[in-house]
């Protein structure tokens, strides 16, 4: 390994060890395979996972917009319907994958 690559795997290791970088939750093994990912960003530099997505929508109403992700919660085992008000401060912005 030369320099430059041992100190990006350093900085990207120093990042995650002091709370900079998430993580990615590792993808269970019984994930549905025509289930698709969402990922909410925070403004505290953390990141929202959610698999399982079975769809989205994004509503806007008097000027506000809200981000309605339907999926399966596995810590409940129920389906969900998750909102997120997107004109709140600490949400910087979602990806979707591209399917839904």
């Amino acid at each position: 390994m030369d320099d430059k690559k041992a100190q990006e795997a350093y900085l990207v290791d120093w990042f995650y060890k002091n709370g900079f970088i998430e993580p990615k939750p590792e993808v269970k093994k019984d994930k549905k395979s025509n289930s698709k990912e969402v990922k909410v960003f925070l403004v505290n530099g953390k990141t929202l996972y959610f698999d399982n997505v079975s769809s989205t929508k994004e509503l806007y109403e008097n000027g506000r917009s809200v981000l309605l992700i339907k999926h399966f919660d596995e810590e409940t085992n129920k389906k969900r319907i998750s909102c997120f008000d997107l004109n709140k401060e600490n949400i910087i912005g979602y990806s979707i994958d591209d399917e839904l």
